[in-house]
């Protein structure tokens, strides 16, 4: 699984590597106060009438914002089947541990990857990215989803330890 933060960092620093100071800043916040910083707009009262959203120069919030988007969409629906499954169960993992786990993004299937392509492209639209930098940007993530050429990947899938190994 690709860690939706580390995808982001690793997409802006080659698609706009001027982007990466804001980047690592935001890194240090957690995902749900990164996307409300990255959409946020206009609201409050800015000394210098720019905050967080307006120095994302435009690649930033597209990607951090769509990928946020397939990790909550397929977190959602992995929840609904686990509550329909065993909502007691659940309601009892829940009260035990409180903290909350880094998005990722699961495996996609050709079809999802083009809707991915097709939401990057459309907020890209929506941010004034132009058309050829935005399809740069959406097959820069696809490629990285598609090949698993990703820092937080393990090189090896791990597995538990034989227990003859352990003796």
């Amino acid at each position: 699984m690709v860690r939706v933060r580390d995808l982001v960092r690793e997409v802006v620093a080659e698609c706009a590597p001027q982007e990466l100071p804001l980047v690592d800043s935001l890194r240090t916040l957690g995902d749900d106060e990164v996307i409300r910083t990255l959409t946020r707009r206009g609201q409050g009262r800015e000394p210098l009438g720019f905050g967080y959203a307006e120095l994302a120069a435009l690649v930033t919030p597209v990607v951090w914002g769509v990928l946020d988007q397939v990790s909550r969409r397929t977190i959602d629906m992995a929840t609904d089947t686990a509550i329909t499954r065993s909502r007691a169960r659940l309601r009892r993992l829940m009260r035990r541990d409180r903290t909350v786990p880094p998005q990722v993004l699961p495996v996609l299937t050709p079809p999802e990857m083009a809707l991915l392509r097709a939401h990057i492209l459309e907020r890209g639209a929506e941010r004034g990215i132009a058309l050829q930098d935005a399809e740069a940007l959406a097959d820069s993530v696809l490629a990285r989803i598609a090949t698993g050429t990703h820092p937080s990947l393990p090189s090896q899938p791990e597995t538990p330890a034989e227990p003859e190994a352990l003796a």
